[in-house]
Order: C-alpha cells, then sequence, then structure tokens
C-alpha cells in the first residue's frame, strides 16, 4: 500500500474511517481518559498549521518527548509537512545528536506544570502552543546543512541501544517497516476491538509498531504504568489484548502477578510479543501459565540496521521443553534469513544474515558497517549467531557471546540457558570481564540465594563453565530500550575498594575463595596441613580462584597459583611463603599501631572515608542505600513485638503479635495474609516457631500480657492448645526435648508438653520478673536475665537451675550466646556488659563503656579466630561497636543516632549493620567504621526489632502496622 504523504495518510483515513474509535487511553490517577480519533484529528492539523509556518520541507524533525497522547497526532503532521522525523529521549545528549543528524526543527513536548527550562542551544522556542495539558515547543534550528546520506523520503530515524556495539542512527523507510504492520496485523488478529500497550520507548523503534498497528487498525493505544493490576483492572473495558515487551521488562513482575493477573485463566491479553533480546524463561512461562489462558505467546526477532523485526514464532509451551528449543521462526514478508557457516566452526552454526530486496534503511552514521548494498538486495551481518536442527533456525546468542576462558571456549548464551533451568530464578546475565578474566553471574529472584544457584550450576556445569561470582540483585538493569545492560552489569562490578592486606586478611580471602570453589564450610585449621588438591581442588579451579583472588590482592593471587598446583605444599606453607615473599603486616602489629591513632585522628579519618564515600555514590547519582516499602498490614494496634521468620518449603512467613491481640501470619514476599490468632490481651513477646518431633506441623507459640499461652499451626492458624498461667508473659519461649521453657512476671519459668499444652514443671528462679527472651545453649542449658538483676541458667536434663549470679541492676535484654555457645553475655540496664560460661557461669570478661540504659540485645559476628564484634544500642543514642580479642573487650566506634535505641541490630550484609532508633528512623551503619551510610525513617516510634531475610526487612511500628521493606545497594 502506497502512501504519499506517510503516516499522516495512515493516520486521516483512520479518522475518517471510525472518527468516534479511542484512539488512545490514559490512565492518570485511578481515572482513565479517552480521545477518539476526530478528537486527535484536529489535534493534527492544529500542529501542521504551525509546522507550515517553519518550513521545514524536506528535513527532518527531531521529537523531544516522552509517549504521550498526541504522539500519533504529531508523527502524522510531520509526515504532512517534512518527511522524515527522530524520536529523542528528553534525558539523552540531544545536543550530540543534533550535530549529527542535521535537525531542521525541534518539536519539544512537555507537561504544563514541568519544571525544565524552555531552552534549547541557548535558544528560546520560536513558538509555543497548548493541547490538552501538554505543551508544544517549536524551535526552527535554521538548518542549510543537511546529513549527507540522508535520504528525502518518508521515514522515521532510530536509534540503536548501543548494547552490541557503537549506537548507530538509522533512517528507517515507510516501506521497510510497512510489511511489517501488514504481516503483524493478519498475525495477531488486531482489529478496533483491540487495546495495545503502549510501553516500548519512543527510540526503540517497536514502539513505531505500536503506534501503526493501532493507527492502521482502529485500535485504541493504552498509556499507563506497568502496572498488572493498571493494565488488567477489574473493569476489562481498558484491559489490554495486546503486549509487544522485552523477555526482561516482562520477567520484572513477580510470579504472583504473572499468574494471576498476566497469565490468568479469564486474562484479556490476547497477544503476547516477546521481542528484542533473547528469551530465557520457557521454564517460568510453562510454570506460571494457566492451564485455560487463550493467550498466544510470540518471540519476534530483528534488527534496527531492517527495523522492526524479521521473523516471528508462536510458541508451544507443550512442545517446547527448555530456552534452547525457542525457534527464530518463519520469516515476515519481504525477507529471507541466510544462516552463514565458518569452515572451521560447526557446521550446524553460524552467523545470521538478513536479506532483502525492498526493505533498505540507511546508517546515517556509518562509516564501516557490515551491511553491503547493491541493486539487488540488501544484506546485514547481525553480528548474531544460529543453529540449523532439521530445517529450524534457533537462536544461539552473539558471536561476542563466545569467550576463551583459560584456553576453552564458552558460550554465555548456554550458561544463562542452564541458568533459567534453575527453579525460582526470574532473570539473568551472563558477563564476561576481559580484563581482570572474570566470569560473573548476576540473576534476579524472590527466594533463590547465591549459593544455592552456585550449587545448582556446579551439578549442570562443567568447571570451565563454573562463574567466579555470583551476585544477586532485585533487577537486573536495563538499558533505555528495555534490555538488559552488560555495560551496566560489568561496570557494577569493576567497583572494587582497596583492600588492605595483612596476614589474617589473606586468610581469611583466601579460605573464603577455598570454601566458594569446593562448595563446602571449613575452618582454616582444618585445611592448613592440607595441600590444594586432596582437599578438592583441581588445577583449573586453581587457576579462577587465583584470578578472582587478583582483583582484590593482585600480588598474592599470582604468586599462590604454582604452589597450589604443584601439590608439594601445604595451605598453612603457602601461606607462610606468601607473608615472606609480599612482606605483608602481621596483623597484631597492625592492630597495634591503629588503637595508638585512633584516638586522635579518629573523627578526621571518619569525616575522610565518608567524603570519599560520598564522593563516590555522587557519582553515580543514588543513595548508596535505598529502601523500598513492599507491603504493610495493620494490626488494630501497636508492634512493638519482633517479627519472627519461617520458611516451610518455599514459602517464608512473617509472624508477629499486637498490642490488639492480633497474631497475624502474612507471606513475607508477596504480603498476602495466610491467617490471624485473636487473644484477649496484648502481644508483646516474639513468637517462637518450631517444626520438629513430636509436633507433626509447623507451629507457632507465645504468651500475651493476661498469661494466655497459644499454640497454634503456622499454615492455617488453628489453636493446637491454648491454657492460662495467671501471671504476664513478655518473653520469647524455647524449647528442648519436647517442652516448651516460657518465663513470666512471677519469676518462673514453666516447662510445658509442646504436644498437649500440660505443665509438666514450674522453676522458680527469681522474685522479681523475668522480661527478656529465654535462650537455649547447647541444646541442654536455658539462660536468662531476670528485672531483679538475676542471671542463671536451667538445666534441662534437670530442670533445676544450674547456676545463679546476681548483677547490679534489671536485665531487659535478652541474653546472647557466642563461641560455639560456650559464653553467654547478659546486658543489665545500668550500661554494664558482661560474659559468663554457660556451663558454669564463670566470670569471664566485662565491659562498663556505654554511658547509658541498655535494653536492645546484642548482634555477635565472628571477625577472626578469638575475635569477635559486638553491637548494641544505648539510651544515650548512640549505637556501640566493641571488640572481643582474647577475652578483652575494647569499644570499637559508636554511631550517633537521633533517639534512645532499644531494639536489637542486625547484619544486612558482611559489611553494613541495621539499627532502629525509638523515634522510628531505621539507619544503615559501616561495620568497620560506625559510619551511617543511609536512612529511612518509618511513620512512627518502633521499639520492634527488625528481622533480615536476604535483601527483605520486616519490623513493626507503633502506628499500629508491620512492615516489609526491601533495601537495594547502589554500591
Amino acid at each position: 500500500m502506497k502512501f504519499k504523504r506517510g503516516y499522516y495518510d495512515v493516520f486521516v483515513q483512520t479518522c475518517a474511517k471510525t472518527p468516534s474509535s479511542i484512539a488512545v487511553r490514559h490512565y492518570d490517577n485511578g481515572i482513565y481518559k479517552n480521545y477518539t480519533y476526530s478528537e486527535l484529528y484536529g489535534v493534527c492539523e492544529y500542529i501542521s498549521q504551525n509546522l507550515q509556518q517553519l518550513k521545514c520541507n524536506k528535513g527532518i524533525i527531531g521529537l523531544v518527548s516522552e509517549r504521550n497522547i498526541i504522539i500519533p497526532c504529531v508523527i502524522a503532521a510531520a509526515h504532512k509537512c517534512c518527511t522524515t522525523f527522530m524520536f529523542l529521549d528528553p534525558s539523552q545528549d540531544i545536543e550530540n545528536v543534533a550535530n549529527d543528524i542535521k535537525f531542521n526543527i525541534i518539536i519539544k513536548i512537555q507537561e504544563k506544570d514541568a519544571s525544565t527550562s524552555s531552552e534549547l542551544f541557548s535558544k528560546k522556542p520560536d513558538k509555543t502552543v497548548s493541547v490538552f495539558d501538554l505543551e508544544i515547543k517549536f524551535y526552527d534550528m535554521e538548518q542549510s546543512q543537511v546529513n549527507s546520506r540522508h535520504v528525502p523520503e518518508h521515514s522515521f530515524i532510530a536509534m540503536t541501544s548501543g548494547s552490541t556495539g557503537e549506537p548507530k542512527h538509522i533512517q528507517v523507510p515507510i516501506q521497510c517497516i510497512q510489511p511489517n504492520i501488514d504481516d503483524l496485523t493478519k498475525l495477531f488478529n488486531i482489529g478496533p476491538q483491540d487495546i495495545i500497550y503502549f510501553s516500548t520507548p519512543l527510540t526503540f523503534d517497536p514502539s513505531m509498531i505500536e503506534i501503526l498497528l493501532a493507527c492502521m487498525n482502529s485500535a485504541s493505544l493504552l498509556i499507563a504504568p506497568e502496572k498488572p493490576d493498571i493494565l488488567f483492572p477489574n473493569n476489562r473495558d481498558h484491559s489490554i489484548t495486546f503486549w509487544q515487551t522485552t523477555p526482561s521488562k516482562f520477567f520484572q513482575n513477580s510470579n504472583a502477578d504473572i499468574k494471576n493477573k498476566i497469565l490468568s485463566a479469564n486474562s484479556t491479553l490476547k497477544i503476547l510479543a516477546l521481542g528484542g533480546e533473547p528469551l530465557n524463561g520457557i521454564k517460568r512461562l510453562k510454570e506460571l501459565k494457566d492451564w485455560n489462558n487463550k493467550t498466544k505467546i510470540f518471540t519476534l526477532y530483528g534488527v534496527t540496521e531492517m527495523s522492526c523485526w524479521a521473523c516471528a514464532a508462536e510458541l508451544d509451551l507443550n512442545r517446547i521443553l527448555t530456552d534452547k528449543e525457542v525457534p527464530l521462526g518463519n520469516c515476515l514478508s519481504e525477507t529471507q534469513i541466510h544462516v552463514e557457516h565458518d569452515n572451521n566452526e560447526n557446521k550446524d552454526t553460524g552467523k545470521i544474515i538478513l536479506v532483502s530486496k525492498s526493505r533498505k534503511c540507511i546508517i546515517l552514521n556509518k562509516s564501516k558497517g557490515n551491511e553491503e548494498e547493491n541493486s539487488l538486495k540488501f544484506l546485514v551481518d547481525t553480528g548474531d549467531l544460529a543453529e540449523v536442527r532439521n530445517g529450524t533456525i534457533y537462536y544461539r546468542g552473539r558471536k561476542d557471546d563466545v569467550v576463551k576462558r583459560f584456553g576453552h571456549k564458552i558460550n554465555l548464551q548456554f550458561i544463562e540457558s542452564t541458568i533459567m533451568q534453575c527453579p525460582r530464578v526470574k532473570t539473568c546475565s551472563c558477563v564476561w570481564l576481559p580484563k581482570p578474566l572474570l566470569l560473573v553471574v548476576y540473576f534476579s529472584s524472590e527466594t533463590l540465594s547465591s549459593q544455592e544457584l552456585s550449587d545448582f550450576l556446579k551439578c549442570k556445569l562443567d568447571d570451565k563453565h563454573w562463574p567466579d561470582k555470583i551476585v544477586r540483585v532485585d533487577n537486573l538493569p536495563t538499558n533505555p530500550h528495555g534490555k538488559i545492560s552488560k555495560l551496566i552489569l560489568s561496570k557494577m562490578y569493576e567497583k572494587v575498594a582497596n583492600v588492605p592486606q595483612t596476614l589474617d586478611s589473606l586468610k581469611v580471602s583466601l579460605l573464603k575463595e577455598l570454601q566458594v570453589v569446593m562448595s563446602r564450610n571449613f575452618t582454616y585449621d582444618a585445611i592448613k596441613h592440607k595441600d590444594f588438591f586432596s582437599i578438592g581442588g583441581t588445577s583449573f579451579l586453581a587457576v579462577s580462584m587465583c584470578n578472582k583472588l587478583s582483583l582484590t590482592h593482585p600480588q598474592f593471587g599470582k604468586l599462590i597459583l604454582p604452589y597450589l598446583m604443584s601439590q608439594k605444599n601445604t595451605i598453612d606453607e603457602i601461606m607462610q611463603l606468601a607473608q615472606k615473599e609480599l612482606c605483608v603486616e602481621d596483623n597484631n602489629k597492625s592492630k597495634r599501631k591503629m588503637k595508638r591513632s585512633r584516638s586522635t585522628v579518629e573523627s578526621m579519618q571518619d569525616q575522610q572515608i565518608y567524603q570519599s564515600y560520598k564522593k563516590i555514590n555522587n557519582d553515580s547519582s543514588s543513595d548508596p542505600v535505598e529502601f523500598i516499602v513492599l507491603w504493610t498490614y495493620d494490626t488494630g494496634k501497636c508492634v512493638d513485638a519482633s517479627p519472627t521468620l519461617l520458611q516451610i518449603g518455599f514459602n517464608l512467613y512473617t509472624i508477629v503479635g499486637s498490642h490488639s491481640g492480633k497474631i497475624v501470619v502474612v507471606d513475607a514476599i508477596s504480603g498476602i495474609m495466610q491467617g490471624i490468632i485473636t487473644l484477649k490481651a496484648r502481644v508483646e513477646a516474639s513468637v517462637f516457631c518450631y517444626h520438629e518431633d513430636p509436633m507433626t506441623t509447623p507451629c507457632g507459640m507465645v504468651g500475651a500480657y493476661d498469661g494466655t499461652i497459644i499454640c497454634f499451626a503456622i499454615e492455617n492458624c488453628k489453636e493446637i492448645w491454648k491454657i492460662n498461667i495467671k501471671s504476664m508473659i513478655k518473653s520469647k519461649a524455647t524449647c528442648c526435648n519436647g517442652l516448651l521453657y516460657i518465663a513470666a512476671y512471677d519469676g518462673k519459668i514453666r516447662c510445658i508438653d509442646i504436644k498437649t499444652g500440660e505443665i509438666k514443671e514450674t522453676i522458680q528462679v527469681s522474685d522479681q520478673a523475668i522480661s527478656a527472651d529465654l535462650v537455649l545453649a547447647k541444646k541442654e542449658y536455658v539462660v536468662l536475665g531476670t528485672l531483679s538483676g538475676v542471671c542463671a541458667s536451667i538445666h534441662t536434663g534437670t530442670n533445676s537451675v544450674a547456676w545463679r549470679g546476681t548483677l547490679g541492676s534489671p536485665v531487659f535484654a535478652s541474653p546472647v550466646l557466642y563461641d560455639s555457645d560456650k559464653y553467654v553475655i547478659f546486658a543489665e540496664v545500668n550500661g554494664e556488659i558482661h560474659c559468663r560460661t554457660v556451663e558454669k557461669g564463670i566470670k569471664i570478661w566485662k565491659y562498663q563503656g556505654a554511658k547509658g540504659n541498655i535494653f536492645s540485645s546484642i548482634y555477635v559476628k565472628e571477625v577472626d579466630k578469638l575475635k569477635w564484634q559486638m553491637v548494641f544500642g544505648c539510651h544515650d543514642n548512640k549505637v556501640y561497636s566493641i571488640n572481643i580479642k582474647n577475652f578483652q573487650p575494647s569499644l570499637h566506634w559508636k554511631a550517633q543516632l537521633t533517639s534512645p535505641v532499644y531494639s536489637t541490630p542486625c547484619a544486612l550484609s558482611d559489611k553494613l549493620i541495621l539499627a532502629a532508633s525509638n523515634n522510628g528512623k531505621l539507619c544503615v551503619i559501616d561495620s568497620e567504621n560506625g559510619i551511617i551510610l543511609a536512612e529511612y525513617t518509618l511513620p512512627s516510634e518502633t521499639f520492634s526489632s527488625p528481622a533480615v531475610y536476604g535483601d527483605y526487612i520486616f519490623i513493626g511500628c507503633r502506628n499500629d502496622h508491620v512492615y516489609s521493606l526491601k533495601y537495594v545497594l547502589n554500591f
């Protein structure tokens, strides 16, 4: 079909044929606004009149805009008054593009209340008009020059994303993309009743497919946020029927949204077209697509150099088992695919060449390219690889996806396809970093850990394909076109801080890498007298591991490699050689030096570290840590209890009590309520969860203010038993030998049959109340502190007091164990911290450096052999970190918060501590120096201690809600 005035003719014909049909639907704050073709026709003519006054003729118009309701009108007007237009992202470097393209006119479209400057290239707009809620600014560039390669015919200019090389500016004539529109209209059965989701960025050429499919067929475009609840509302009048997107963008949706909304049994989605990058996610589609869902799923393949699509394949999920079985599909009109084989390679695999006699595009910034032009045909070397099997073509990655790693050829696409076979992986990307020679995998998952994925890959792949590093992220970064950006991923890993070298730090680094490559946990002492091969090493693992070590310890990694491979030296001998060769400091000496200088230059050093940290993060223009509220649940009254997390199979549950008497069980990931137990009194204790004999189902047990103790099933919230002991309970229980041990305000501990609720014994520990949680040590002793200042240990074999000690003030904080339960720590309210042995209560050490009352319990982390870091909050608004080395406590750092800290700090990662102050402020603290890196403020006070699972944080608040937050690290 020929159009003398390009897309203007297409648009006008549709407006004349179906003037009352809805052209664009716009979702805005819960309201859908509809615009008919006749309304948009008037806008088109109005824009045309203003353009004609600027005399564009056969030049190029630049359209600076995001997706909005008048885009179809603007491109129609551009073709009426000119020949070529190009979409420009408002955030991109427009001046740089303009120098190459030579625009005659630039049109800038923005909302009326937008605060951006009206100047462009230091130039005021020549004309400004308003349409609906939009402002249109016209800039006459007074351009006499034209791009030397530009052809004055009706077309648009697309820009490649740069994901496969330098970005190109490609002029796409109407006769190149029109065959796509005709074919896809028939293939997808597009008609006036269809609602097409206008989701593709305008600078990505598939956006023209969405616009033209709607305009050619009198269908509607929907402009709305990419949220399933909005795309598939209960009012099906506005529910989409066609969605074209990249696999990366689609698989960012949660499993629940895909299953319950997008591909549900009653979904309105008629066509899901996935293109722009390889489809890695067949397994996930098969698992989530409802059996009765009618959506047809297609994959689209093409390159911008022959815009837009070259072939399409409808997927039969009943027949396709893995990503490797996804075909490229049938060629679209006026397009051919050739697979050109290299004589030296696999005869079935070759590079993909696109061929067409009519679909000829022009690369405007071409110097040297892979496109061949002659009078008969147009060839495009895509840079992609394909395999031909039984006459069917399958995508096999890009040529640069095949890399050499220590003499072995590996295919990154093959690794990605294998990863996607792993249950619970949403999306992934495999990156080869040539400079440090590292193979890094990034993946997103709601529940899978990096270690679990590593174990999976070691079962599925040979060792030359094993990644050096596996990093779990919330969502993989995408470029402006919605494709996974390997460039961003590469830069993410290259930001590695320099690590100071001491003998201990080298030992820790080596041990950590050995545990990763061996997939085993062991101590340094357990392996130090063995050689590398005797603990399971191979030559390839030695090369891979030392290469990774070289990234943080360059000389160390190179030095130890030959010794590891010789099989003549033990691990400890290699470390001694490294110490001599590299002249690294003895850890004890370096620590003494630091101790002398810390008092005089502490604040100056911290300030310098903070300023350099700030500079690094300002360069990336984002906060070091971002917090996202995933869900909240209103319990009816304050939530002072700390949430308890329990994983059952693949489900993670958050269980927490409230002052309203409600005990809520919530799916931790989705926020969906699983059930509620309601008691007559407030619940301030944490729920103790148990899933061992003699209980046949996971259960929770907790006490309330009125003395009620309840045992209930977690999964259905059915009561198993309930008793009342007539004394207030604020302490978390524990269990041993089938007995539940729970403390009350009468100073007694009840021993209760966990199966029946029968009280077997009562142990009188103190005359006064027990408020702190009970803690089980060595599966034999229950340790506790009381409000009368008594600390004690109960022997569960005899249910008698093994030992009892007296402190100087009440104990509100829960006891904490360390060093394999050999020692227990008690923090008394006057600020003193005591360490005793678990079995006999022998005094070991005491710390008296806190300058306020302590209600917080203590977070303990083993730093080195015989060295621990202990972190706690204090009433003086500070968080303290103390080091225990050779049983001697010393202040490590203290961080100033904005109010007292009663909740217990916890770890976010190996380097980060999370602390919550009473005023509701969550602070992320660097565990090494006490610098506060980020803050997030809850709506009200909090006395609840946070619970952390992966990158999820769960915490109660005094605004009656329990919160689920996700944190994102930006460094």
